[in-house]
């Protein structure tokens, strides 16, 4: 019974990563991404739609730090990515990950 409660727990807990990534994701990062992650922002950067998750959470934290100005997008992600949670990066980067 313990296992059973212990899988369905994890079961929940991943749905609500996905759920989560996706709300964050509409409100922070679509107007650039797109919907799905499909569109090159403004035109310039690679679409990041099945990007693995730890490539995604390594951009994001080099963006919050300021190490990353790629395309000459660094403030505008940095202004965005200071604002995720450790948690919150993660749930965006799974739901990124799973719209291959």
């Amino acid at each position: 019974m313990r296992r059973y409660l212990i899988a369905i727990t994890l079961i929940l807990s991943s749905a609500t990563y996905a759920a989560d990534g996706a709300k964050i994701f509409k409100q922070k990062c679509a107007v650039c991404h797109g919907e799905k992650a499909q569109k090159s922002s403004l035109g310039v950067s690679k679409v990041i739609a099945g990007w693995p998750t730890e490539k995604i959470i390594k951009k994001l934290k080099e963006y919050k730090t300021g190490k990353l100005n790629q395309y000459g997008f660094g403030n505008m992600m940095r202004n965005r990515a200071t604002k995720l949670t450790e948690k919150e990066m993660l749930a965006v980067a799974k739901y990124i990950e799973s719209l291959k």
